[in-house]
């Protein structure tokens, strides 16, 4: 399993490298144009139709998100005031002989 991660990241960096590489080159400069024309089109159509789509649906998890990192933080605050209050009053307990309830 790790070496077809292994494996696919070398992938990925030689294609971003070769792409770096490639890019560089004069005699590709029309190829270049061509895509950042290609890129500023696609990027306005994703702007206009799939953000708005998207937008919604993230608008949705990070309130449910936000939600339960409220929850959870109040939990872990109980959790450990619990765990505060039962190591003093262990500690107490033996320091003055009394029993903790």
């Amino acid at each position: 399993m790790k070496k077809v991660i292994i494996i696919k990241n070398i992938v990925i960096v030689v294609v971003i490298l070769t792409v770096v590489f490639l890019s560089q080159q004069p005699y590709l400069k029309p190829i270049g144009k061509n895509l950042s024309s290609y890129w500023k089109n696609s990027n306005n159509w994703l702007g206009k139709n799939a953000y708005s789509k998207i937008s919604r649906g993230v608008a949705g998890v990070q309130d449910t998100t936000k939600t339960m990192i409220s929850e959870q933080k109040d939990n872990i605050a109980q959790i450990v005031w619990e765990k505060v209050k039962n190591y003093f009053a262990e500690k107490f307990s033996k320091v003055f002989g009394t029993k903790v309830e």
